[in-house]
């Protein structure tokens, strides 16, 4: 740890009052538990301990070229650390945190004779490090306290423009590459997030460009690797000095044991290519392309990506309407009466998205929830009588009107003006999303994104409801969707008007109002039975291919009980007809 005429490296790059020794008296793993209990909740420090299994295989590739010096960047009790010096004790070893507590419960559990730094990294010049291992703090941008100068000064040091909404995580990732040395290794374990994420367009411009990592493993969204984070994974593998035009592999995987093997077939490379066709190469796509997409594809083809339109063609999407305090906001039937409150100050609302189930959400289905006492009255009042007012003073003197949301509303007490949306789209979804027809012109809340009909033709949302719940239109979900950890998909509004679409036809009125009734028909088939029809239907209205097996007649149901959507396109009378 010397540079030249004796000078201590560290007294060089930190004051002495910054710098203090590991110990290596206790394994960090018995001090994870404790570590977690008091300090790895706080959100605004994005700390997370990497299992052991992980960091195992992250150290070998790290390891494997013999570096005299091995840093990890946020380092935490020092279990990666640990892990690398099992299998290259005689390193010299580095850990930076710029929390102070962090560091002092890792004194006894680094390698002995570590140098453990109290500094913010991103601002640190540690010199040219030929092993780095990292897990980076998962810090959103508006959790940061960096300022305007900070990210310039970022900017210019990573060579790349920068998202202000860019994760802390992933200016780790920049950063690590300008300090590994020529010929360096580096493994880093990050959320894989921004493969697709807006602010990652820069990242993945910078991993073409320049760093051209060797692979990339990214965990299924089924497999947590964190259990206190509900976060998909991917661990990054870096090698400093490879051709401008290596291949960048990806694979998708399910377990730390196909880690182990891609990083088998990445140190046998040095001896043979790497030519095993479960390895796509992400080096040809471009950084506005949904990477995490493309390698959880696993290199098949997506029947979406050749459609013609996009949803955003045909309808705007935007968010639900927020309230800040659902609980006050949304009353059920009972409590309106009890409270002898006018019925023409709430408005019809769905607030939770189990409430509205099927394809279509009807007039009778909405009946059905306020017959069950659910939250399903938003209040939004056009009249101040005496019951109203007290209810508001209420909200008051309880502190709702002080709450985030409505103390930043002009009326603290009136929603968003969103007036219904003509589909409905969940946000959140595990195996398959809703897209549900709102045919009751019910208001929604931020459980469903709304789309709204550029062209005001209410067939278009008839049309658009049956592709998005075809299985081409499952196809299109997975062309843009967003993961997080255990399985969970999510959907942003942008990632919605961006779903590819076929080009929708001209239909008449008459079978738009067949379409309606069909889809409610399908309604009441088995699992199995109802996504044949449905890409039936599609097939024949949308000139989408389906199986020959899928080709099956639809009937209307019967008796016809239910108008079509294109008749209830006014705001439904539902509240005054169902309130005493």
């Amino acid at each position: 740890m010397k540079i030249k005429d004796g000078q201590d490296f560290f007294s060089f790059y930190f004051p002495k009052q910054q710098v203090c020794l590991g110990q290596g008296l206790v394994s960090p793993y018995e001090l994870v538990h404790e570590w977690e209990r008091k300090f790895g909740r706080d959100k605004s420090l994005g700390q997370i301990c990497t299992p052991a299994q992980v960091g195992k295989v992250m150290a070998r590739w790290v390891t494997s070229k013999r570096p005299t010096l091995i840093l990890d960047p946020a380092v935490g009790v020092g279990n990666l650390l640990h892990e690398c010096w099992l299998l290259c004790p005689k390193a010299q070893f580095i850990g930076i945190d710029r929390d102070s507590n962090t560091i002092k419960r890792a004194v006894p559990s680094v390698p002995p004779t570590s140098r453990l730094v109290c500094a913010d990294y991103l601002k640190s010049d540690v010199g040219n490090i030929d092993g780095i291992i990292a897990n980076p703090p998962y810090v959103k941008a508006h959790h940061q306290d960096y300022a305007e100068s900070d990210w310039r000064f970022f900017e210019e040091r990573f060579g790349t423009s920068l998202d202000r909404l860019t994760n802390l995580y992933a200016l780790f990732l920049l950063k690590i590459w300008e300090d590994l040395a020529l010929h360096g290794r580096a493994a880093v374990i990050i959320p894989s997030e921004f493969l697709n994420a807006n602010f990652g367009t820069e990242i993945k411009e910078r991993l073409i460009r320049s760093i051209r990592p060797a692979a990339i493993a990214l965990f299924e969204p089924k497999v947590n690797v964190f259990e206190q984070a509900m976060t998909t994974s991917c661990i990054l593998f870096l090698e400093k000095g490879r051709p401008s035009s290596a291949k960048i592999h990806s694979v998708k995987v399910n377990s730390v044991e196909e880690v182990e093997r891609l990083v088998d077939d990445l140190l046998a490379e040095a001896r043979a290519p790497l030519i095993h066709s479960r390895y796509a190469d992400l080096s040809a796509h471009k950084p506005r392309e949904k990477w995490l997409n493309t390698i959880l594809a696993g290199g098949k083809r997506n029947r979406a990506n050749g459609l013609r339109r996009k949803v955003g063609d045909y309808f705007r999407c935007l968010r639900g309407i927020a309230t800040g305090a659902n609980d006050y906001f949304c009353l059920t039937k009972a409590e309106i009466k009890s409270r002898s409150m006018p019925v023409e100050n709430f408005d019809p609302c769905i607030t939770k998205a189990p409430d509205a189930e099927g394809l279509v959400f009807s007039q009778e289905k909405f009946a059905r929830l306020a017959a069950e006492e659910k939250r399903c009255f938003l209040l939004n009042p056009r009249r101040l009588d005496k019951t109203t007012e007290r209810y508001l003073k209420e909200g008051e003197e309880t502190g709702v009107s002080k709450r985030y949301l409505p103390s930043h509303r002009p009326i603290w007490y009136l929603p968003e003006n969103r007036p219904p949306a003509e589909i409905w789209v969940a946000v959140f979804s595990r195996e398959s999303v809703k897209y549900i027809l709102n045919a009751a012109a019910v208001r929604n809340l931020t459980c469903f994104h709304g789309l709204y009909c550029r062209e005001k033709l209410a067939e278009n949302a008839v049309l658009m409801t049956l592709f998005l719940n075809s299985s081409l239109g499952r196809e299109a979900f997975f062309a843009v969707n967003r993961f997080y950890g255990d399985g969970l998909n999510k959907l942003e509004p942008k990632d919605v008007e961006e779903m590819p679409c076929p080009e929708l036809p001209k239909i008449n009125k008459r079978i738009s109002d067949e379409l309606v009734e069909k889809l409610f028909a399908i309604e009441l088939l088995s699992a199995g039975k109802r996504q044949a029809a449905i890409d039936s239907l599609a097939a024949t209205l949308l000139s989408i291919k389906a199986p020959v097996s899928q080709l099956v007649a639809v009937h209307p149901r019967q008796p016809c009980r239910q108008r079509s959507s294109h008749q209830r396109a006014s705001a439904p009378k539902i509240v005054a007809a169902e309130m005493p």
